[in-house]
């Protein structure tokens, strides 16, 4: 769009005026911001920096250093030959009376046998006053997708519609450590370190939260990056955040220490005591509580189903007593054996061998169903169901209610004596 106001027209002369630095932005990006990986199988690994390949003698511990190029390789198992890297990249500047935000985007691609391709481009610009009047200098991006295009030029700061994304803001994954902010905007705590929110999210939030200003002084950035849309959460577990900031500990991963601390507050742990919230190993001590919780968890379903097995006595040997006149029943072809389930134990032992529902749909209420499972030695194969009504098989079902190879050999059987069932309906 077209520059209409005083401010507008002076932005765009200023921004015409920036040097061009995709070169710098890009050459820094590909040292110290993109991931240098190593593609391997057993017998050899692809250096995605440079294309070539070389031994797996040389990997240790996952890491290893280009024998071509040079460069310091995470290694990871696998036969992918290609793959593409993409992030935003920023510059912060001042110039005039601005302070300027200059957005990058970046991608990469990598291919098996050549030389990475980069692409690099401007695609917006925030400019702001000292009063925090601002401007927007930007590529056009419509629907909401990340496809950039057109010329920088001035835009709307928000545009309202359906199909249409407001050049509001650019989240940045790094700042070019050359990056220049204006006193103002160091007292917070903002430098070319600012992870986790943007700029323009930090600025606009700061006067009114102390608990970002904090935490962004603390260069708590996995925390400020979770901060946006768990608000929440950061004030519910503050005091235990502010544990880890006396005791100069680093969140790394904010989720996962948001789950471990709703682990502790399971197990009735102080959450207040440095002992628990800032543990040496995060992920060691989440997989902790996590197993601890999951043995409980197993405990408690247990004692539900004791419990349930304990309230289900009146109808287990209401049961018995409808069905023990099939109780005696055995068909077999030779190799398939046919039984009735004789109690609700059965019933609880099929349902957990069969991964099926037999037992917790409460197949031993039917009062016109006979539930049989079929076997090949001490082996479960499927479960049957017939209406002793019909006298039709109604279902078999193997585990997971799969059907199995034997699936037809065993209606089979079951229909072929189905006069037996019939003799102990008529008894």
């Amino acid at each position: 769009m077209k520059p209409r106001t005083k401010l507008q027209r002076q932005v765009i002369a200023y921004s015409q005026s920036l040097h061009n630095i995709d070169r710098e932005m890009l050459e820094w990006a590909k040292r110290d911001c993109l991931d240098h990986k190593g593609f391997a199988t057993k017998t050899r690994v692809i250096c995605m920096d440079c294309g070539q390949r070389f031994s797996s003698d040389l990997v240790s511990r996952k890491r290893a250093v280009c024998p071509h190029c040079g460069a310091k390789l995470k290694i990871e198992g696998t036969r992918k030959r290609n793959d593409k890297q993409s992030m935003y990249i920023a510059m912060a500047e001042i110039c005039g009376e601005f302070q300027v935000i200059r957005n990058f985007e970046l991608i990469a691609y990598y291919k098996d046998g050549k030389e990475p391709r980069y692409f690099i481009w401007e695609i917006m610009q925030h400019w702001i006053k000292e009063d925090g009047t601002r401007e927007i200098v930007a590529r056009g991006n419509n629907m909401g997708c990340t496809a950039w295009c057109g010329d920088l030029e001035i835009r709307k700061k928000e545009m309202r519609g359906y199909y249409n994304y407001g050049y509001k803001d650019v989240c940045q994954d790094k700042f070019h450590p050359e990056s220049v902010f204006k006193p103002q905007y160091m007292r917070y705590g903002i430098d070319h370190n600012l992870q986790g929110i943007s700029f323009l999210q930090a600025i606009n939030t700061l006067p009114y939260n102390p608990k970002t200003e904090t935490l962004l002084k603390a260069k708590q950035y996995a925390l400020l990056g979770y901060s946006n849309g768990h608000s929440g959460e950061i004030g519910k577990y503050w005091p235990s955040i502010k544990i880890c900031l006396r005791n100069k500990y680093k969140i790394k991963d904010a989720s996962m220490w948001f789950d471990y601390l709703q682990l502790l507050e399971r197990y009735h742990k102080d959450l207040r005591n440095a002992h628990y919230v800032c543990p040496k190993n995060l992920k060691k001590a989440h997989d902790l509580y996590v197993a601890k919780k999951k043995r409980d968890d197993e405990k408690e379903r247990r004692e539900r189903d004791m419990q349930r097995l304990l309230e289900l006595k009146e109808v287990a040997q209401k049961y018995i007593e409808e069905k023990s006149k099939f109780f005696d029943l055995k068909l077999s072809d030779g190799k398939i054996i046919v039984v009735p389930l004789k109690n609700i134990e059965e019933f609880k032992q099929e349902g957990d061998i069969m991964h099926h529902c037999v037992f917790t749909n409460e197949y031993f209420k039917k009062k016109d169903s006979l539930i049989l499972s079929a076997r090949i030695g001490k082996k479960h194969i499927e479960t049957v169901e017939v209406n002793l009504k019909t006298l039709q098989v109604v279902q078999s079902r193997g585990v997971c209610n799969e059907n199995t190879e034997y699936h037809n050999r065993i209606i089979g059987l079951v229909k072929k004596n189905i006069g037996l069932i019939r003799k102990k309906v008529a008894s």
